[in-house]
């Protein structure tokens, strides 16, 4: 990865994951334990190192091999596999969970449960998760109620295969004991969601109470 290049990642990483809101609540990154929900290839893990002090990626068998198999993977990043709904890390052992992806694959609104209560069990007490999902806006209460009611929708035909209300997201969080900070709407305190707006992600910022 050249100079700029890695500045453009480090910029993109910064502006998704690394917010106001995450700062006020992590403000000295280089001493914690960052792990990646669904890491995929491992490239942001790459440029999270640079910022954390380890990083861990997890994920599926398939994708983990991927990223063992790319060149130059920075120090202190470590893969693990993922063989069941329960991620391989010790309870409240780590200070910052974050995913773009890895709640945009699950089937069902239970299962996004499962995976947020699983963020809540990993992390250390005051630690902070920026989760990103698939969002329903309140478009389907005209096209198809059912999918407003129940709270989420799955398409294999969709870029996120599992799109979810933020009112069930923020329930989600608190049912696992978490505080939501920060949520990507109109009226967020953070600035970057007017760069993402109108896309079908959304993000939510919490904290796991001390």
């Amino acid at each position: 990865m050249n100079d700029a290049s890695a500045r453009n990642e480090l910029w993109d990483f910064s502006l998704r994951f690394i917010t106001p809101t995450v700062r006020r609540n992590l403000p000295d990154p280089s001493q914690a334990v960052a792990l990646e929900l669904g890491c995929r290839e491992g490239r942001r893990l790459d440029v999270a190192s640079l910022m954390f002090d380890r990083v861990i990626g997890v994920d599926s068998p398939e994708k983990i091999e991927l990223a063992s198999q790319r060149s130059g993977r920075a120090d202190g990043v470590e893969l693990r596999v993922r063989g069941d709904d329960r991620l391989p890390v010790e309870s409240g052992s780590i200070d910052f969970v974050y995913t773009l992806a890895g709640l945009t694959g699950l089937d069902s609104l239970q299962r996004f449960h499962t995976e947020v209560a699983e963020v809540s069990r990993v992390l250390k007490p005051g630690g902070v998760a920026m989760l990103w999902f698939g969002r329903i806006t309140r478009l389907p209460f005209v096209v198809n109620p059912l999918t407003w009611f129940r709270g989420y929708s799955f398409s294999g035909a969709d870029p996120a295969l599992l799109r979810v209300q933020q009112s069930a997201a923020r329930r989600s969080l608190q049912k696992a004991g978490l505080k939501h900070v920060a949520l990507s709407t109109p009226l967020h305190p953070d600035t970057s969601w007017r760069l993402f707006r109108g896309g079908y992600l959304s993000y939510v910022t919490a904290v796991k109470p001390v």
